[in-house]
């Protein structure tokens, strides 16, 4: 009929011991949903490792290098005229901000690039463009040192 305080002390501690562990895993199992639901947890950002231009009289060549596949988009805008870039789940890095320091005065082309993020897992490249071109972008598997490559090669138009 009455209990010991000795027996009533274990249900206690039984109770604690089971809310305590219910409150963790609760825990655990937010935390995993946060990743699992957060776009930017969704994919791990690529990062360009190498930036290259390549200015000619015929056309300017911009390669964009990473360890991963680069997925973009790409409009021309006018008044001025500009090419836009719009990179899927690639970080900004000091490869990217520095790439207008990449641009030679002569080029025939390109007369500045920007970097910004556009939106959230966006990041936007925006070429300032001399005159209006005909642009051309295409990816390039890995082969030998090289990893993979976005490439745009603006022709005049």
């Amino acid at each position: 009929m009455f209990e010991t305080t000795e027996s009533v002390a274990v249900k206690r501690d039984r109770a604690r011991t089971r809310s305590f562990l219910f409150f963790v895993s609760f825990l655990v199992v937010l935390w995993l949903a946060a990743g699992w639901f957060s776009p930017a947890a969704a994919q791990s950002a690529t990062q360009i490792s190498t930036a290259r231009v390549w200015p000619s009289p015929d056309y300017t060549r911009v390669t964009l290098e990473a360890q991963a596949p680069v997925s973009f988009t790409m409009m021309s805008v006018k008044d001025p005229e500009r090419l836009v870039l719009d990179l899927q789940g690639v970080d900004i890095t000091a490869v990217l901000t520095t790439l207008n320091e990449k641009i030679a005065a002569d080029d025939p082309y390109i007369k500045s690039v920007r970097v910004g993020r556009f939106k959230p897992g966006v990041t936007r490249v925006v070429l300032d463009l001399k005159a209006e071109v005909r642009p051309q972008a295409f990816v390039l598997p890995p082969i030998a040192e090289y990893g993979h490559r976005l490439v745009v090669d603006l022709y005049p138009a």
